[in-house]
C-alpha cells in the first residue's frame, strides 16, 4: 500500500529529475566521452589570479609593515600605548563597518572598479602614513594618523570585498583552491611585512617602509586597471537580501569561524610578546615565533581549499579545525589546570597547530558561505559573491578589532595563561552549534532542495544547486 511519504517521494523524484537529471543518470557509469575532465586555468584566468595574488601580498604587507618600529616612533612623538593601539585598531573596525556596505555597491559599479580603488588608496594612504614624521605635535600626529588609517582601512574593505567576488564569479569550478592561494599570498604578506619594514627602517628611516610598498601598490593598481579583465554582466541585488543573508542561521555561523579565527591572530599579536619575555629570546627568534603561525597557514591553505572543492564538506572541515584550535589554546599557556609552566617547544607546537586550525576554519568559511547560498536559493550571481565576500571581509575585521584590544587588557587582568581560556570557550561554543548544524544538515539540506523543486527559483538561469559532498548522496537518500 502506498502511503503519503511514499507520494512525497516519487513527486520529489520527478521534480529532481530537472535539476540532477534523472537518477538512473547518478549511478549509471557515463560513457567515456562524456566524463568530465579536469579544467585548466584560461589566459585570463591566469592573469586575474597573478594579479589578484599580488594585490592581496601588497595589502598584507602594508597592515603588517610597521608594527616592528611605529611603537617606538609613536612614543617619541608623545603618544600613549593607548592611542598607537586604536591607530592599529581603528583599520580593522573601519573595515567591519564598511566591507557590508561594499559588498552591497559591487552590482552599482563593478567588482574591478572597486578592486582598482581599493588598491590605489591603500596605496596613496600608505606613502601618506610615511610621511607623519614630519609632524612634530602630538594632537596632530595622533589625528592624522587616525584619519589615514581609517581611510586606509575603507580602501581594504574594497580590496577584499571586491577580491572575493571576482574569483568567485571567474573561478566558479576551484573556488576554495583560488580562495586558499589568494589567502597564501595574503598570510605571505603579513608574514614578510615586519621583517621588510624593519629591513627598510634601518636603511632609510620611518619613511622609506611606507614610501617603498606605496608605490609598489599604486604601481599594481595602475596595472589592475590596464590589464584585469571586468566581471560581465553585473546584477543589481534585490532589496533584503543583505538582511536575509546575514540573520541566516548558517551564515552566522560560517561568521562566527572567522571571527574567532582573527581574534584569535589578533589575541597573539597583543600579549604573545610578553608571554616569551621569560624565555629571553633575541629579536630574531622573537621575530620567527610570529612568524610560524602563518607560515603553516601559508603552507595549508591551498591543502584546505582543494579538500574543500574536491572531497569533503565544509561544516565537517571546520568543524576539525576548530578542535586543532582548541588544542593549540590548551598548549599555549598552558592551559591553567596544567601542572607545569610555559616550555618554549610546547609554545612552538601550539603556534604550528594554530596555524593548521586556522587554515581549516578560514578557507572553509568562504567555500561553505557559498555552497549553503546555493542551497537556500540564492542566485550565484555577483550580488551573492558580493554579500558572502562582505560577510568574511567584515567577520576577519572584526576579530582582529577585538582580538588585541580586549586580549591587551586581560593580559593586565588576568595574565596570559588565564586570558587564552577566554578563546577557548568561544571555540568550545563554535564547536557545539557546528556540531548542531552537521546533525541537522540532512534535513535542511532536503528542505532546500524541495524548495527549488517546487518554486523552480533559478530554472531560467541553468542553475543547478551545488553542496560538496551532498549531492549524490541526497539523490539517494531520498530517493529510498
Amino acid at each position: 500500500m502506498r502511503d503519503q511519504n511514499e507520494n512525497t517521494t516519487e513527486n520529489f523524484s520527478k521534480s529532481e529529475k530537472s535539476l540532477y537529471g534523472s537518477i538512473e543518470a547518478t549511478f549509471t557509469p557515463k560513457p567515456e566521452e562524456e566524463v568530465k575532465k579536469k579544467k585548466k586555468y584560461t589566459k585570463t584566468q591566469w592573469l586575474t589570479l597573478v594579479t589578484l595574488a599580488f594585490g592581496n601580498f601588497c595589502a598584507g604587507a602594508c597592515v603588517s609593515l610597521q608594527a616592528p618600529f611605529f611603537p617606538s616612533e609613536a612614543e617619541k612623538k608623545g603618544a600613549t600605548a593607548t592611542e598607537y593601539g586604536f591607530i592599529f585598531g581603528i583599520f580593522q573596525l573601519t573595515i567591519f563597518v564598511t566591507a557590508p556596505l561594499m559588498g552591497k555597491l559591487v552590482p552599482y559599479t563593478s567588482p574591478k572598479f572597486l578592486l582598482n580603488s581599493g588598491i590605489l588608496t591603500v596605496g596613496v594612504t600608505c606613502i601618506l602614513f610615511g610621511s607623519l614624521d614630519l609632524v612634530y605635535d602630538t594632537t596632530s600626529f595622533v589625528a592624522l594618523a587616525f584619519v589615514i588609517r581609517s581611510v586606509e582601512g575603507v580602501g581594504a574593505a574594497a580590496l577584499r570585498t571586491s577580491c572575493y567576488t571576482i574569483i568567485a564569479s571567474q573561478f566558479t569550478e576551484g573556488i576554495g583552491t583560488t580562495f586558499a592561494v589568494l589567502e597564501t599570498f595574503l598570510g605571505v604578506g603579513l608574514i614578510t611585512g615586519p621583517t621588510l619594514g624593519g629591513a627598510l627602517y634601518d636603511l632609510g628611516g620611518y619613511g622609506l617602509p611606507f614610501w617603498t610598498v606605496g608605490t609598489v601598490v599604486v604601481i599594481d593598481a595602475i596595472v589592475i586597471f590596464f590589464f584585469l579583465p571586468d566581471v560581465e554582466d553585473p546584477k543589481v541585488p534585490e532589496k533584503g537580501n543583505m538582511l536575509k543573508f546575514w540573520l541566516h542561521p548558517r551564515t552566522m555561523l560560517y561568521s562566527l569561524s572567522v571571527f574567532t579565527s582573527f581574534n584569535y591572530i589578533g589575541f597573539n599579536q597583543a600579549t604573545l610578546e610578553p608571554h616569551l619575555r621569560s624565555f629571553d629570546l633575541s629579536g630574531f627568534l622573537l621575530g620567527m615565533m610570529f612568524a610560524l603561525s602563518g607560515t603553516i597557514y601559508a603552507i595549508t591553505a591551498p591543502g584546505w581549499g582543494w579538500l574543500c572543492d574536491k572531497k569533503c564538506n565544509s561544516l565537517t572541515l571546520s568543524l576539525l579545525g576548530c578542535f586543532i584550535n582548541v588544542l593549540s589554546l590548551l598548549l599555549i599557556g598552558p592551559a591553567p589546570f596544567f601542572n607545569t609552566g610555559p616550555r618554549i617547544w610546547i609554545v612552538i607546537i601550539s603556534l604550528i597547530l594554530m596555524g593548521l586550525g586556522l587554515g581549516a576554519k578560514l578557507v572553509c568559511a568562504f567555500t561553505g558561505t557559498l555552497q549553503d547560498t546555493a542551497n537556500r536559493g540564492l542566485p550565484p550571481d555577483l550580488s551573492t559573491y558580493a554579500l558572502v565576500s562582505s560577510m568574511i571581509a567584515a567577520s576577519q575585521s572584526l576579530g582582529a578589532f577585538v582580538g588585541p584590544s580586549v586580549g591587551g587588557y586581560l593580559l593586565d587582568s588576568l595574565g596570559f595563561r588565564k586570558a587564552s581560556m577566554t578563546l577557548l570557550v568561544l571555540e568550545t561554543v563554535l564547536i557545539i552549534l557546528l556540531i548542531i548544524s552537521i546533525c541537522n544538515r540532512g534535513s535542511w539540506v532536503r528542505k532546500a532542495e524541495l524548495t527549488h523543486s517546487t518554486e523552480k527559483i533559478s530554472m531560467s538561469n541553468g542553475y543547478v544547486p551545488k553542496d560538496e559532498e551532498c549531492g549524490k548522496n541526497i539523490i539517494r537518500t531520498i530517493s529510498k
